[in-house]
């Protein structure tokens, strides 16, 4: 939508009162907003700044500057001037995801300003859980001016210029102008800020520490795309029998190992706990240990990012023959109602040892041990010996 200037400051006068008198005070405005964008696109300032000087040219009003997660409904980042602190929390860990001004925001097109008074007004969802529980009792935040600038499809910046429904008709003028008049300086500071995000992740290297890892490693970000790995990993990705690089992706060869990787780094990325962060599965009649670390995220004392560095996990990937692995014996039989015999073939299997092995081991005839593993397998409701060997040592005693 095109911002015409002069019809916004005729727009200004209802009531006869005004905030701002002619356009001279609006270049005033947008020029002093532009330099602390100027200032935050070189990183000799902060975004708490630019909402700060929004608070001063509207007294009373709210800026607050989001980087939203649009399609999982979540907050990246939030800058507010003028808002309790406990709202602000609220809003991230509850209401965000309930919010009708933010479905609203995920229809208006990249770089264009809107009004809520005039194409959303929060009297259109008064009956909202939103507005009873969160926004009621804010009555200068009922009313706003906003624009949205898009990084990438989990990185939106919404900059909205709160006030009060009362002070919309002589408040709606003058944000929309000043908005249209920092519109190119805001996408700048957006872009740097996606910049420095792109640097972040870039210096975020383990370097040597990955090379010292026994086993392989390899660092990579939450859809599992490689940033950075050790010379058994790249070594075992050539040869592709038990881990895969192809199109720059981490892969492992078993599909049940599989599905756990990409059920783990999803849950440890996104802030939840996963089930366990080490698995095992069989490849090359060999059996091998998994385990996902996430990695330190960037952080500076006093410096907050409009756009965060994308959360990234530590793989590594271990041969378990001859490594002592022992399980939780009473976890494992209460889980799956195994006898303390069955209980120590499956601690055997895990260490990985074949059957005739573990018929050695424990001194009694292949086939007894074989009639043992299918017991096993009937109460563990698995079929192969490597996801049996992926469900046992979920239950390792040094979890």
């Amino acid at each position: 939508m095109a911002v015409n200037l002069a019809d916004l400051l005729s727009w200004i006068g209802h009531e006869g009162r005004r905030v701002i008198l002619n356009e001279d005070d609006v270049t005033r405005a947008v020029g002093a907003i532009g330099e602390r964008l100027s200032e935050v696109a070189w990183g000799r300032g902060t975004w708490e700044d630019v909402c700060r000087s929004l608070a001063g040219i509207l007294p009373g009003s709210v800026p607050i500057i989001r980087n939203v997660d649009l399609p999982r409904q979540a907050v990246n980042a939030m800058f507010v001037e003028g808002m309790d602190p406990d709202r602000v929390s609220a809003y991230c860990d509850r209401y965000v995801a309930i919010d009708p001004w933010l479905a609203f925001a995920s229809t208006i097109p990249d770089g264009e300003i809107r009004v809520t008074e005039r194409d959303c007004p929060s009297s259109a969802f008064h009956d909202s859980e939103f507005y009873a529980d969160w926004l009621a009792a804010q009555d200068n935040l009922k009313a706003a001016t906003g624009i949205r600038v898009d990084v990438d499809a989990h990185n939106t910046v919404i900059v909205c210029w709160h006030y009060g429904v009362e002070q919309a008709p002589r408040c709606d003028g003058p944000a929309a102008a000043v908005l249209e008049g920092v519109k190119a300086g805001l996408v700048d500071a957006v872009r740097s800020a996606a910049m420095l995000r792109r640097g972040l992740e870039h210096s975020r290297r383990l370097g040597p520490l990955i090379e010292r890892i026994d086993g392989a490693a390899v660092l990579v970000d939450a859809r599992r795309r490689i940033r950075e790995a050790n010379a058994e990993a790249s070594v075992a990705m050539v040869h592709g029998d038990v881990l895969s690089g192809a199109g720059n992706t981490l892969a492992l060869r078993d599909p049940g190992a599989q599905r756990w990787l990409e059920e783990t780094l999803a849950n440890l990325l996104a802030g939840r706990r996963p089930a366990a962060t080490v698995a095992a599965f069989a490849a090359r009649d060999r059996v091998f240990r998994v385990s996902v670390t996430r990695a330190p995220d960037h952080g500076e004392p006093g410096f907050a990012l409009l756009v965060r560095p994308r959360p990234q996990a530590l793989v590594v990937v271990r041969p378990l023959t001859g490594v002592p692995l022992r399980l939780d014996a009473c976890a494992l039989q209460l889980a799956f109602g195994l006898s303390g015999a069955e209980t120590r073939l499956c601690e055997i299997l895990a260490n990985g040892w074949s059957l005739a092995e573990a018929a050695g081991i424990l001194r009694i005839s292949e086939g007894t041990v074989r009639q043992r593993a299918k017991a096993i397998f009937q109460k563990t409701a698995t079929h192969r010996q490597g996801q049996l060997i992926a469900l046992v040592t979920r239950f390792a005693a040094d979890y």
